[in-house]
């Protein structure tokens, strides 16, 4: 006799249900987007993939022309001990944006914000605070290295001297390496900044991001590695500042990091304001003495050619597509690399002066030095975005602070605190007022 073993329809229907109401109720309420899945792997995903290129080139040697380019540095010249560039050095910045990738995930997640939840910060400000910390040990790292190989080269002291060897393609190892990492270091920040929670000045970075990956590339290609040593040590040092400071603020020594910000304007204007405007003068004077205008043989950095202008517009390419190919200098190229040089010097001082004018604004009351501490928690500290967080349904004006808002609306807090609020938001030892 046969056994009916088939579910009746009912039942089936019922389980169905069952099932259905159950997978709702587990539902989580917000799906992870794939933005918000990478930056919860960023360490996984970055390690995986340096792992797995680390077993084929290990596991496969035949393989290892293809993977050593990702290790180590290519193009090494055994009789001048110097090495060149070349199309491999791709494959050296793209691991270097993988490690940066895990470093700084690393060094957030594990270190700076448990070490910041330690110490008493709340869990958004421990965020900042790991992310100013990271910042802090990049750029303190290379600064320091940066300023290490312009004291022992050449053109220490003397800019005319920067152009001296162009276009000699021979660059030592360890300026090799920190132009290649930090080109790397500024691609990844282009990673970082659309992966993660994308703040107000969102395009204004991505842009300037943009622009110093482009000028770092195009400079190495074209041989200017002294120069790029120079930019970078001038611009460094103001970006390893302002993260002391910061961080200063989030662990409330706010005397401390106004000391640390008064560092920050006097370093700044010496580096950014003296020392730089003397090295785009040098590119402006010292280039055409110094580099007679024409194209140079790729490989042995010899004239071949008096006439700067070969054609209308391919010869600005020639070493992107051919690194062995001609170089050419003349007044065009110049002003190529001399230009988006001067405007970032008027955008320093474009914020320079903002901030200058909020220094002096509290200087004027006499309060700089007032070392209360706000005792505000996270919360209250929160800006006064859109009108439906006002009481009357207007909104605050983008040049009234909050803390002059809440003066007028009743709530009167002692003039020098809020003019150093001001400051400190500006400079960034406290949120933007």
């Amino acid at each position: 006799m046969a056994v009916d073993t088939s579910t009746p329809p009912q039942a089936v229907t019922e389980l169905n249900a069952c099932v259905t109401t159950a997978s709702h109720s587990h539902r989580p309420a917000k799906d992870t987007t794939f933005r918000e899945w990478v930056v919860s792997n960023q360490i996984g995903i970055s390690l995986t993939t340096l792992s797995m290129i680390l077993a084929v080139h290990h596991l496969y040697p035949s393989l290892s022309p293809y993977t050593t380019p990702f290790f180590q540095l290519s193009y090494y010249q055994p009789t001048q001990g110097l090495y060149i560039q070349g199309r491999d050095d791709v494959y050296f910045v793209a691991s270097s944006v993988l490690a940066f990738t895990a470093i700084r995930a690393m060094a957030i997640e594990w270190v700076l914000q448990p070490m910041a939840q330690k110490l008493g910060l709340k869990r958004k400000a421990s965020i900042r605070f790991a992310e100013q910390g990271w910042m802090g040990m990049y750029y303190g790292f290379f600064w320091t290295f940066g300023m290490y190989i312009w004291s022992q080269s050449n053109y220490w002291g003397d800019f005319k001297a920067i152009w001296a060897e162009w276009p000699a393609r021979g660059v030592s190892g360890s300026l090799k390496w920190y132009l290649l990492a930090q080109l790397a270091f500024w691609l990844q920040q282009i990673f970082v900044l659309n992966i993660e929670e994308r703040r107000k000045d969102h395009y204004q970075m991505l842009t300037h991001h943009f622009i110093t990956s482009s000028l770092l590339a195009s400079a190495y290609i074209y041989s200017f590695y002294n120069v790029s040593n120079v930019v970078l040590s001038l611009m460094d040092v103001v970006d390893l500042l302002l993260p002391i400071a910061k961080m200063l603020k989030y662990l409330g020594f706010e005397l401390s990091c106004n000391i640390a910000f008064g560092v920050f304007m006097v370093v700044w204007l010496i580096s950014r304001h003296i020392f730089y405007p003397m090295l785009c003068w040098s590119i402006f004077k010292d280039v055409p003495a110094a580099m007679q205008y024409g194209c140079y043989s790729g490989t042995t950095a010899e004239m071949i050619s008096t006439n700067g202008y070969p054609d209308q517009v391919t010869y600005l390419f020639y070493p992107f597509l051919n690194i062995d190919g001609p170089i050419c200098m003349n007044r065009t190229i110049k002003w190529l690399f001399l230009s988006p040089l001067l405007a970032l010097q008027v955008l320093s001082l474009i914020w320079f002066s903002m901030v200058i004018r909020v220094a002096v604004g509290v200087l004027r009351t006499g309060n700089a030095e007032d070392t209360r501490s706000d005792d505000e928690n996270e919360d209250e500290e929160e800006e006064v975005r859109s009108p439906k967080d006002v009481p009357n349904g207007s909104a605050v004006p983008a040049e009234v602070s909050t803390s002059e808002w809440r003066r007028s609306n009743g709530h009167v807090r002692p003039r020098g605190r809020s003019d150093r609020k001001a400051l400190l938001g500006r400079i960034g030892c406290d949120k933007p007022t």
